[in-house]
């Protein structure tokens, strides 16, 4: 095949043996459940495609650990407002938050915490939950907000189970949350804060301060 191609010849090799692809090809198209993932130079396509594969056996394998677990964290999103994308969130108003729980062994004297924190890691919001009863299953942790009026950025959410003083799991949960809502802030960002809250603006003229008529 090699000869082939340098004859001027163009070749389409379909495969997963990484050397051979490397040993014969220019360019790499890779191909992902029908739809094209990269294409590009053989050196940055077959290492992006390793990287890959080795996240998502490190994945594999946390799971595999984690039903070993009394419980684990499967992961979040964004139910309300609901868009195309399920970790964002682009709409200021009544927002639904799930999170999900699976429980290997059952939890009787459970507490739950909440965390927010922006790309600075500064706490913006946390809340607990003491006495939870959770039997064998996955569950759905649902947060509703009637508002979640944090500015633009990334946020991470931070959550952690114990039954009693038993630690299960304390993680931040992936992927991040975008916020792309509207900004209602200062122009400049020294003078922006953690929230962003649409106001309006009136100016009048008080009583006190208009001019006394004059007797005639």
């Amino acid at each position: 095949m090699g000869d082939v191609a340098r004859a001027g010849r163009t070749v389409v090799l379909v495969s997963h043996q990484l050397n051979q692809i490397r040993r014969l090809c220019q360019r790499v198209v890779w191909i992902d459940d029908g739809r094209v993932r990269r294409d590009g130079p053989t050196h940055e396509v077959v290492s992006a495609y390793e990287s890959a594969m080795a996240q998502a056996a490190s994945t594999d394998t946390a799971h595999q650990l984690a039903l070993g677990t009394k419980a684990h964290f499967l992961g979040w999103e964004v139910l309300e407002p609901r868009s195309d994308s399920l970790n964002t969130l682009y709409i200021l108003g009544p927002t639904a938050i799930k999170i999900r729980l699976r429980v290997n062994f059952p939890i009787r004297r459970g507490h739950h915490g909440i965390t927010l924190y922006n790309s600075n890691r500064e706490l913006v919001w946390g809340r607990a939950a003491d006495g939870l009863r959770l039997d064998v299953g996955v569950h759905d942790l649902i947060y509703e907000f009637p508002l979640l009026p944090i500015k633009p950025g990334p946020y991470v959410w931070m959550v952690s189970i114990w039954d009693d003083e038993e630690c299960i799991e304390m993680v931040d949960l992936a992927p991040e949350m975008i916020v792309s809502t509207p900004s209602h802030q200062h122009p400049l960002d020294e003078w922006n804060g953690f929230l962003n809250i649409p106001s309006s603006l009136t100016v009048s003229t008080s009583a006190e301060t208009k001019e006394p008529k004059t007797a005639c």
